[in-house]
C-alpha cells in the first residue's frame, strides 16, 4: 500500500485557464513546491487536484502562490478526506 493513500487530497478552483498550456503551467508550478503529487488539472472544470506528499503539508498561501506564479488565480481551496 502506498503512503500517498493516506495523504490529504486537495481541490482548487482556478480562474483564468483557457488552453492546454495553462494546464502545463499549473502542473509544473504545483510540482515545484515539492509538496504535491498525483497532480491533475482539468481545463474543462477549471480545477486542479492533487495529494499532499506525506509529511509535507502545503499551505493555502503556497498553493495560491504556485498558481499565481503560473499566471492564474486560485479562487477556492478544499481539503478532502
Amino acid at each position: 500500500m502506498s503512503f500517498s493513500a493516506f495523504a490529504i487530497k486537495v481541490e482548487v478552483d482556478v480562474n483564468g485557464m483557457s488552453c492546454g498550456m495553462c494546464v502545463e503551467h499549473i502542473t509544473r508550478e504545483l510540482k515545484a513546491t515539492q509538496k504535491a503529487e498525483n497532480i491533475t488539472v482539468s481545463l474543462e472544470e477549471k480545477k486542479a487536484r492533487f495529494s499532499e506528499i506525506k509529511d509535507k503539508k502545503i499551505t493555502d498561501a503556497e498553493i495560491k502562490s504556485a498558481i499565481k506564479k503560473a499566471g492564474y488565480e486560485a479562487s477556492k481551496i478544499r481539503r478532502l478526506q
